[in-house]
């Protein structure tokens, strides 16, 4: 039963895709790709990259899949270069151990660990396999920006989006946040294609970016 699953557990096995995507970053106008690929090492590599004229966004998570279908973070990086400003962070697990690795810049500490643990990226992939599995309870724990948080998420409803390659079927997806939060999110998941994202709306530390969908490849097909 997928209910009886431990966390981080899917029944289904993951797709490589790549997309692109038309969006803004605190008002500026951006392109950005997104892209799961297996590696010949056997672990897997998501990553998101946003351009333009002003900058650069690089964010990426390796992770391993288990024999038992468990998301297993490995590395997370993430380095913005936009107006002449730059952030760089990283997130090394050492689950022998169970303790992280987070570097900004120059500073660095460890953080202890539990197993079942994201990252930003990978509790994204997890929601997106959750949905496809067909579960209601949608709460991950998260390690982001050295700091253990809970992500709960709840679905709001199905909608047909009309996008730059016709009219997907998607599903709705909020972050349950407090009401005194200064973060927002919000995602329109395809149905019919892995649930991957055809758009997106998020507001968080005084950033705010949108994604709309506007080319992709799913499991080596077409959108």
């Amino acid at each position: 039963l997928l209910g009886s699953l431990p966390l981080g557990v899917s029944a289904d096995p993951l797709s490589n895709y790549s997309a692109t995507y038309s969006a803004e970053f605190n008002g500026m106008e951006i392109e950005a790709t997104h892209k799961l690929e297996q590696l010949e090492s056997g672990q897997y590599r998501e990553t998101l990259k946003a351009r333009n004229i002003l900058g650069k966004i690089d964010e990426q998570a390796l992770f391993k899949v288990s024999d038992q279908q468990q998301i297993i973070p490995q590395e997370y990086k993430y380095k913005r270069s936009l107006i002449g400003i730059k952030r760089t962070e990283s997130q090394i697990f050492d689950w022998p151990n169970n303790t992280v690795q987070y570097s900004k810049g120059d500073k660095k500490k460890s953080v202890a660990v539990t197993p079942g643990l994201f990252d930003i990226i990978t509790h994204k992939l997890q929601l997106r396999r959750d949905l496809q599995s067909g579960k209601e309870i949608l709460a991950y724990p998260v390690i982001s920006r050295g700091k253990l948080k809970q992500y709960e998420y709840r679905v709001v409803g199905n909608e047909v989006l009309q996008t730059a390659i016709g009219p997907l079927q998607t599903v709705r997806v909020e972050r349950i946040v407090d009401a005194a939060s200064n973060s927002q999110f919000t995602a329109w998941l395809a149905s019919d294609w892995d649930h991957l994202i055809v758009k997106l709306e998020q507001k968080k530390n005084g950033d705010s970016h949108q994604l709309k969908l506007r080319s992709a490849v799913v499991n080596n097909q077409t959108v």
